[in-house]
């Protein structure tokens, strides 16, 4: 870990700062260039293009991951051919991954990008991370992220939370640590984030720009009022005396917005909850043409450069027929189908009745306690929690950080962001206010993966290899850091061999127990947390409760000491006496098959 030290009591991140600004100064910039006054604001996605987004200017997108993100200005920056941008790696996938592999964005601050969820990494963005075309210019956490725009929102020059404090992440990021006067702890600071320009596509606004978001709202009401300029994207643009009629629905207000700009199907190939789901076809082309810079070319002639416009685009993927076909997923009247699917996890022949992934979802599911809450991340932990409520734990309360919380979801979503993640949910809410639950104490379980874990339970999820030269660049934290720093007990899963299970991290992402004992909350974080199981396809895992190094506490069955010994790069602590794990019944195996239809996870 590489820290410059300030003092004896601070520590800074070696990661550039970029989109700061000190805050009288960004006053009186609002000043200068933010109207009050009514303004028709309409114009074309080219000329707002054009006039907002200069090169080298540092962008942020609005929405979460490939849910209501606006890609017909992702389309026309790449059309215009702009360079040299920065992008704020919010969660962002598909239109970050587009615009690294464009060549229009070369720098990026890292939460979460060079991945797509469940549909696997991103062939392209990564590629150009690993060979230098694109410059990680610091990491963050998903939350960190979200402060940021909050401190610039607020008109601070930092906001202090509990994130990140002990971990390569802060180590390589642009925040610092000072001891909080009050508590006498130490805190992280993050700085302020003002993007130069955010674009945020929402269902419906007026010509004045106060627009409307139905469902989650993610991070776009900080992110609106902490962005200089502000390019809103809409499904379509309505008569104010409707926006007026239901203000409570209005996130965003006139005087934060400099363009609006009338797109329908706007996100296409991504979702827009309520309206029209996934264009999986669509994303599986680009992912398969990706694999090569030839066939990004290939894609980008296809569907950017030889059209004139975003309407041509809509109507090259298929139009109004595809278009129908969305819509009618989105709302449950047809099964959705991906190309991604086929082959994923099938079973192997043999004499099990389950797979590994159906028993790794069952033993999580169990160590969820009814009445109590849990974040939930993308994949196992979503059917882990979904079989829980559905067996043992009706009322088990979920959380997912894009700000669906208590869903009753019908089928397993593809994104925590997706709209199935707030289908019939106590609150459709933000990221703001699910990580300030987690940070306020209100969620007990956390759900984590990794590509890495040592014997202290610290888990890396950014890099393989050295930082600067990855051999593999990885999606990075997510919500990873804040899950593992801010839930009272996290039960992370993966698979286990010596290439995971390591003595040394390549990269600590997220933090475990540190270097064990109280190093955890000696680094200032959250007492009462850290690692409770670690679950496998060998066996189940806890920590030593004085040295919090990793022991086994069952094994699956059929399988020995010497397999768990073999598949770790570290000694694991064994006891006398070693239980059996339960394996899943007929009735939870057929429940999972119910959960997950299309066989995303479990297969078929």
């Amino acid at each position: 870990m590489v820290l410059m030290t300030c003092d004896e009591k601070m520590q800074k991140g070696t990661g550039k700062l970029i989109g700061w600004h000190d805050p009288d100064e960004n006053r009186r910039w609002v000043v200068q260039n933010k109207s009050r006054g009514l303004v028709d604001k309409r114009m074309s996605v080219q000329e707002a293009v054009s006039r907002f987004v200069p090169d080298g200017s540092l962008l942020a997108m609005g929405g979460f991951g490939h849910v209501r993100v606006s890609m017909a200005v992702v389309y026309e920056i790449i059309r215009q051919r702009k360079q040299h941008l920065l992008l704020t790696g919010k969660t962002a996938v598909h239109d970050l991954d587009l615009l690294v592999g464009s060549g229009c964005v070369d720098q990026v601050e890292v939460a979460y990008s060079f991945g797509h969820e469940l549909r696997g990494l991103s062939p392209a963005s990564r590629r150009a991370v690993e060979t230098g075309k694109c410059k990680v210019t610091a990491e963050i956490s998903n939350a960190g992220f979200q402060w940021r725009f909050l401190a610039a929102m607020m008109g601070l020059p930092f906001i202090p939370t509990r994130v990140m404090l002990g971990t390569d992440t802060f180590a390589h990021s642009s925040a610092q640590t000072m001891v909080d006067p009050f508590s006498g702890k130490p805190v992280c600071l993050l700085p302020a984030c003002y993007p130069d320009i955010a674009v945020i596509h929402v269902p419906r606004c007026d010509k004045f720009g106060n627009a409307q978001i139905d469902g989650i709202i993610v991070e776009d009401f900080e992110l609106s009022r902490a962005a200089r300029h502000l390019i809103v994207t809409s499904e379509k643009i309505v008569d104010s005396k409707m926006i007026r009629s239901e203000p409570w629905k209005t996130v965003i207000p006139f005087y934060l917005v400099s363009a609006v700009v009338e797109a329908p199907f706007g996100s296409h190939p991504c979702q827009m909850p309520y309206q029209y789901f996934f264009d999986e076809d669509h994303i599986g082309e680009w992912l398969s043409e990706s694999a090569t810079e030839a066939g990004v070319q290939r894609y980008l002639e296809k569907y950017v450069y030889g059209l004139k416009d975003f309407s041509e685009y809509i109507w090259c993927i298929g139009g109004k027929k595809k278009l129908q076909q969305l819509a009618r997923i989105e709302r449950f009247e047809e099964p959705m189908t991906a190309p991604w699917l086929k082959g994923k996890n099938e079973k192997a022949a043999g004499k099990e009745s389950y797979s590994s992934t159906e028993l790794l979802a069952c033993v999580a599911s169990h160590m969820l306690q009814d009445n109590k809450s849990v974040f939930v991340g993308t994949g196992l932990p979503m059917i882990a929690a979904m079989l829980a409520q559905r067996t043992h734990a009706p009322n088990l309360l979920l959380f997912f950080e894009a700000g669906g919380i208590g869903p009753e979801m019908p089928v397993l979503p593809i994104s925590v962001g997706d709209s199935r993640t707030f289908y019939s949910a106590v609150a459709a809410s933000s990221m703001h206010d699910s990580m300030s639950m987690a940070q306020a104490g209100y969620i007990d379980y956390g759900f984590l993966g990794g590509a890495q874990i040592d014997k202290f339970g610290n888990l890396n999820t950014t890099v393989i290899g050295p930082y600067e030269h990855p051999k593999v660049r990885l999606p990075g934290s997510g919500g990873a850091n804040d899950v593992g720093t801010l839930c009272h007990q996290t039960i992370i899963l993966m698979r286990q061999d010596k290439h995971r299970f390591l003595e040394k991290l390549d990269f600590l992402t997220t933090p475990g127990y540190l270097s064990g004992f109280d190093s955890r909350e000696k680094t200032g974080l959250p007492t009462g947390g850290g690692p409770y199981r670690v679950i496998t396809q060998l066996g189940v895992f806890g920590f030593d409760p004085q040295s919090k190094e990793m022991m086994l506490l069952s094994l699956h069955p059929g399988v020995t000491v010497n397999q768990i010994a073999e598949n770790s790069g570290f000694a694991i602590r064994v006891p006398e006496h070693v239980s059996v794990t339960t394996p899943p019944s007929q009735n939870e195996l057929s429940i999972l098959k119910k959960i997950d239809p299309t066989g995303m996870v479990i297969g078929k």
